[in-house]
């Protein structure tokens, strides 16, 4: 390898392998907040909101309407709306459950991703996606299995709602691009993923104004907070990750941020206290391996496709 191309791809993994630790510090940060979720989940996004849609400008500089043309298209709303779903609800299932068990629900997310494929999509679903999502749903069956209160299972089944967004928002993004393409409208096709993140932010934040009036940050701590899990955990690791994918092969772009999973409830464990229980930890296992065994599958995929998921 060229001297200049593993200089680039070093930097692409140290990016990647930033956001990735970024992304993984969501569940010390919410678990170390007090007041609603769904507060919570709203500041967030409100600090979030001002870099992502920065992005889109970004993007759309020297593209003319690209920005006005994405939001026609009804893929733009849905992925949005499933951006929405899967943080607020990632918020929620994280304070009322652990949050080994709310980010590997989560995760399971991939399992519906390549069962939907082919009916939405009408890409072939591999034998070895089959496997790994046999692999993922019994994982997720060991979450459920755990002795928890009453509150901890409605934290699981919250989660499993995160889920179903985190599924939306990569099929909408991939069916929005296909049909961009096919149009060969390349400026929309290049706004359009940028847009629906910070759509979907927007959403997450008007879904949440009740409560965040409701239940206002008391202190200059909770600022704090709230400011570090906007800008810190979701808006710059959205852009260290696409400054990255360019540089990477794709199997680097889906195994280096598996390291969220990992890290997030070691975290909230040195922070907190919290571990989650052994079935927990073997079914998160079980998710984590089949989310890598797809991703290793997967690796002939181009980055543009793993960037969308």
């Amino acid at each position: 390898m060229p001297r200049r191309a593993a200089g680039s791809r070093g930097v692409g993994v140290a990016l990647v392998l930033a956001a990735a630790v970024l992304w993984s510090t969501g569940g010390i940060g919410i678990k170390s907040l007090s007041g609603s979720p769904l507060a919570i989940a709203g500041w967030r996004g409100l600090f979030a909101l001002p870099v992502l849609s920065g992005m889109v400008f970004v993007r759309a500089r020297g593209r003319g309407s690209a920005v006005q043309i994405p939001l026609r298209k009804p893929w733009a709303w849905i992925g949005a709306a499933s951006y929405a779903v899967m943080v607020i609800c990632y918020v929620v299932a994280t304070r009322r459950t652990t949050a080994a068990n709310a980010i590997f629900i989560q995760y399971t997310s991939s399992a519906y991703v390549a069962l939907l494929s082919w009916p939405l999509l009408r890409e072939r679903v591999s034998r070895m996606d089959a496997i790994a999502c046999i692999g993922v749903l019994l994982g997720m069956g060991l979450f459920f299995c755990e002795s928890l209160s009453a509150e901890a299972r409605i934290g699981n089944l919250v989660a499993v709602v995160s889920s179903f967004g985190a599924t939306g928002l990569p099929l909408a993004l991939r069916a929005d691009q296909r049909a961009l393409s096919r149009a060969g409208d390349l400026r929309a096709a290049a706004v359009s993923p940028a847009l629906m993140i910070a759509l979907g932010n927007l959403m997450a934040v008007l879904l949440c104004v009740p409560a965040m009036r409701a239940s206002p940050p008391v202190d200059a701590r909770s600022w704090s907070l709230l400011a570090a899990l906007g800008l810190g955990q979701i808006a710059l690791p959205y852009i260290l990750y696409g400054l990255a994918i360019p540089r990477l092969t794709a199997l680097e772009g889906t195994l280096v941020p598996a390291l969220e999973p990992i890290l997030n409830p070691v975290w909230v464990a040195l922070g907190t206290g919290e571990k989650p229980g052994p079935l927990a930890m073997v079914g998160g296992g079980f998710v984590l391996g089949s989310v890598l065994l797809q991703a290793v599958a997967g690796r002939r995929r181009s980055p543009g496709e793993v960037a969308e998921a």
